[in-house]
Order: C-alpha cells, then sequence, then structure tokens
C-alpha cells in the first residue's frame, strides 16, 4: 500500500513541475491574450492561473511540436468563457452604420481578427455584421497573418 502511495505521490510531483515548465515557458504569451481578451490584470490573471492548473494542460504537452499553440488555444477559450457578459459586446460592431461602414481607423484585416480571435465571435457572425461572404472573412483573416508574418 504504501509503494502506491508512495508512486502516486511522485507522479503528482513530476505533474506539478511539467505544468512548472509549461508556466515558465509560455505564461507571458498566455497572459498576453488573456489581457487582450479580458483588459483587467486581476481578472486575467485568475485566467492564467486557471488556464496553468488546469487538466486540460497536460494534453497540450503530449506533443511538443504543437504546446504553444494548444496553449494560445486553451487561453483564448478560457479567457472567453471567464469574460463578463457585459463586454460581449463589441464597440467595433457598435460603430459600424447599415451600409456596415466603420468609424474606426483599423483596417478591415483587423477588425475581422480581433472580432473573431479575441472578442470571440463565429466567422457567421462576423460576415453577417460586416456584410462580407463568409468566404471574404476567411480571406480577411489569411491577409491578416500574412501581413503579420511579413513584418
Amino acid at each position: 500500500m504504501k509503494q502506491a502511495e508512495k508512486t502516486q505521490t511522485s507522479q503528482e510531483v513530476i505533474r506539478h513541475a511539467d505544468h512548472l515548465t509549461l508556466y515558465d515557458r509560455y505564461s507571458s504569451m498566455a497572459y498576453g491574450i488573456i489581457l487582450r481578451i479580458i483588459p483587467e490584470p486581476e481578472r486575467a490573471q485568475a485566467v492564467l492561473i486557471d488556464l496553468f492548473a488546469s487538466p486540460q494542460l497536460k494534453e497540450c504537452a503530449e506533443i511538443p511540436a504543437h504546446t504553444a499553440g494548444e496553449i494560445i488555444r486553451l487561453a483564448r477559450v478560457k479567457a472567453l468563457a471567464a469574460k463578463p457578459t457585459d463586454q460581449i459586446s463589441s464597440p467595433i460592431l457598435s460603430t459600424s452604420d447599415t451600409n456596415g461602414h466603420f468609424d474606426t481607423n483599423d483596417n478591415l484585416e483587423n477588425i475581422v481578427f480581433d472580432l473573431s480571435f479575441f472578442q470571440g465571435y463565429s466567422l457567421e457572425t462576423v460576415a453577417e455584421k460586416l456584410q462580407l461572404s463568409r468566404t471574404n472573412v476567411l480571406k480577411s483573416i489569411y491577409a491578416y497573418f500574412k501581413h503579420l508574418r511579413s513584418s
């Protein structure tokens, strides 16, 4: 019986060490994503702690080549879930007129990416609100990443 307890304890220590290693390596990236979605530092920090204490984190580390992408995905999901419902509506959507024109200096690619990634709107909702086809929404996201890589 003591051997089983000892093995279980050592596995918990290893798992805790893995979480700390992931935290050391990816916490600043995850915090930046969470902070963009939840602009309140205290709440963002609570989500960050929840992220690195969650059991889903183990799945992120199983394939080392995909760890950063999986942590980004998990950080986004947890931040969107923790986002207060009164912050769900985007100021970008409220500044559009009936023709889909905007009173902001952001380009379309930035607006589409912000709505789909940081605000959590589905592609169909973004297309409807901006009066674009779903294909054009996807092209805008592609153009955003292409611009991001070249800069």
